[in-house]
């Protein structure tokens, strides 16, 4: 869900980019964060491990309009697209505000496209989100190719969600690129203003102004076991998978913490994950909020430092 910074009247919402292996999603996101004024975006930034890579990059675009005097940041994420990388779409999905679905269009891709779009939409049912509640573009790529799908063989394969918004593209030229985020950038919008307006008109207090939704984890995850005072320094790529979703949320109830005096779940919840920065060379320091205790009243602010096996130049 969308996070609210009161101090700097900005929302920030989150939008993934999903679809199948070598589908086009990096080059997407490569061609917006390349056209973008580097005033209003920040740094694209790889969380790799040696398996595995998630992109992701933020930007405040000052010609959409805001939303109950709140400017919008909008975060954008790739997810892997190998069907054994499913631990990290699932992770990346935590709080998407809108997503992209980048489909392939090659003749050959029409089995691996039906499969990805299933698989988001298990992974949205394992945080109990409905796809059809959530702003959804599909991206019908690799236009520019000769051996593919026309438009309408493409639209019978997602008949499901035919009355989606869906482009034609070629993200390697960024034909369609921006076309297909500028119109999810506008559906999140619509989607924050329907749910303010809903959120006002039932809230015991005043209506006025939008209310500020749970923070959400970005893509990275922390162990349950977390400590407060000792960072994690993890071997191997740059982000080390160190925490992974149990299957079944509600099969771990509330355990005593060694935290003082502190009830914590058994598998601390991740309420906010701050930006990653680099300390030194070797060094990129990640902050995150844990939660303390069922109700999320108590937070724990942990810097989880870890080690740069590599730094990967786009």
């Amino acid at each position: 869900m969308a996070i609210f910074n009161y101090k700097k009247r900005e929302i920030s919402a989150k939008i993934v980019y999903y679809g199948p292996a070598l589908c086009g999603k990096t080059t997407n996101v490569q061609y917006i964060h390349q056209k973008l004024n580097p005033r209003q975006r920040g740094e694209l930034v790889s969380l790799a491990t040696d398996a595995d890579r998630t992109l992701f990059f933020d930007f405040l675009p000052i010609e959409l309009e805001n939303v109950g005097g709140f400017k919008t940041r909008f975060q954008i994420y790739t997810v892997p697209g190998q069907v054994y990388y499913n631990s990290t779409r699932k992770a990346v999905l935590t709080g998407v505000d809108g997503i992209i679905f980048v489909a392939d269009s090659q003749t050959s891709m029409g089995d691996e496209n039906i499969e990805s779009i299933n698989n988001l939409i298990e992974n949205l049912k394992y945080y109990n989100r409905d796809i059809s509640q959530i702003p959804l573009v599909l991206q019908y790529n690799k236009r520019d190719l000769s051996d593919i799908m026309s438009m309408q063989e493409m639209d019978q394969l997602f008949a499901e969600h035919k009355d989606r918004p869906r482009y034609p593209a070629a993200a390697v030229t960024g034909q369609g690129v921006l076309e297909t985020m500028t119109t999810c950038c506008k559906m999140v919008l619509q989607d924050l203003k329907s749910k303010s307006i809903r959120s006002g008109k039932t809230a015991a207090g005043p209506a006025a102004g939008p209310r500020p939704a749970e923070p959400r984890p970005g893509p990275a995850t922390a162990p349950s076991t977390a400590s407060a005072s000792a960072p994690v320094r993890p071997a191997g790529g740059i982000v080390q998978k160190v925490y992974q979703a149990p299957t079944n949320p509600a099969a771990n109830p509330p355990s005593a913490s060694p935290t003082a005096g502190t009830t914590a779940p058994e598998a601390a919840r991740i309420v906010q994950v701050g930006t990653p920065k680099l300390v030194d060379s070797s060094t990129v320091t990640l902050p995150l909020q844990l939660a303390a205790d069922q109700n999320g009243d108590q937070l724990l602010s942990i810097n989880i430092t870890l080690n740069i096996n590599g730094i990967i130049k786009r």
